[in-house]
């Protein structure tokens, strides 16, 4: 299939990016850091940058919500792949990631102060769950989870 509008090129390229993190990376990696602006340059035959940058724009805030609303479980699990398939070892990344703080450059603009927050907090534990067992298993971190205010435990003793 060969693209035609900006959306089909979108989702081709999406589809090459395993990862939502490697979605969340390309879509930081198009964006200029002095302006704010998405562009792509390989798209501008097809559509208006004004056009590019809206859409390009749209889904950074939509993949970075969809990572945001991720337990801490799946944000290691994605994080992990991510680093895995870069290529570099696991624990060098880990180590870089840690020093230079690139994941902040991976949060759109104009998000609340307590998201970019919660999301940098996120990456933070994520990356010292992998320095501290690089091989953990998912199923490994599960932890207690709370009822709702309006869901009681049953009382099962009488009086």
């Amino acid at each position: 299939m060969i693209p035609k509008t900006l959306e089909e090129h979108l989702e081709l390229t999406f589809a090459q990016l395993s990862t939502p993190f490697a979605k969340l990376a390309f879509l930081a990696a198009v964006r200029d850091p002095y302006t704010g602006k998405y562009t792509h340059e390989g798209w501008t035959s097809i559509s208006s940058p004004e056009t590019i940058h809206e859409a390009l724009r749209a889904a950074h805030l939509e993949v970075f919500e969809f990572l945001c609303s991720m337990s801490i479980t799946q944000f290691c699990a994605e994080l992990a792949g991510y680093l895995r398939m870069a290529g570099a070892p696991l624990m060098a990344a880990v180590r870089a990631w840690s020093e230079l703080e690139v994941f902040r450059e991976m949060v759109p603009q104009g998000i609340c102060i307590e998201e970019r927050a919660f999301f940098v907090s996120q990456v933070q534990i994520a990356l010292e769950v992998l320095a501290i067992a690089p091989n953990w298993a998912p199923r490994e971190l599960a932890s207690w989870r709370f009822l709702p205010p309006d869901q009681r435990f049953r009382h099962h003793l009488g009086n």
